[in-house]
């Protein structure tokens, strides 16, 4: 099993114009400011298709952070595919309670979730809707490895 981890601003970026006014951009997170609108995240996931097995990631995971002081409402979508091929969406829900962060707030996607084998394709993102004071923290991807690399 092999796994790359990675910091939001390194893999993830405000989807619309607007969001990106919302979002706050820090080594750690990357943070909807906002006090009263969502703001829409992307992330992308880079792994070693060419060594997984079957070409495939078998685990998407994500944390977050509910930095407000009421409850919030996460809605993130798993997406595989490229423009113009056939993708597979898979949408979670996640009830944040004031101050979540950790195993309280990770939202994660198995291959098997995507009944289509959309994780074969090599290509795995999530786009999210972040409430407003909710951040997006580490993720992964994971595969298991069919053959060492030389």
């Amino acid at each position: 099993m092999h796994s790359n981890s990675s910091a939001p601003a390194a893999r993830c970026q405000a989807s619309l114009p607007m969001s990106e006014l919302a979002i706050r951009k820090r080594p750690l997170t990357i943070q909807n400011d906002s006090v009263d609108t969502g703001a829409w995240v992307t992330c992308g996931f880079e792994f070693d298709s060419g060594y997984a097995a079957g070409g495939m990631a078998t685990l998407v995971d994500a944390y977050f952070t509910n930095y407000s002081s009421t409850a919030q409402t996460l809605n993130c979508s798993g997406v595989t595919g490229y423009e113009g091929g056939e993708n597979e969406y898979v949408g979670l829900t996640l009830e944040l309670a004031p101050g979540a962060t950790g195993e309280d707030a990770n939202l994660f996607w198995y291959a098997d979730d995507f009944e289509g084998g959309g994780m074969s394709t090599g290509l795995v993102m999530i786009n999210c809707y972040l409430p407003p004071g909710v951040g997006i923290n580490d993720s992964y991807v994971y595969w298991v490895e069919e053959v060492a690399p030389v």
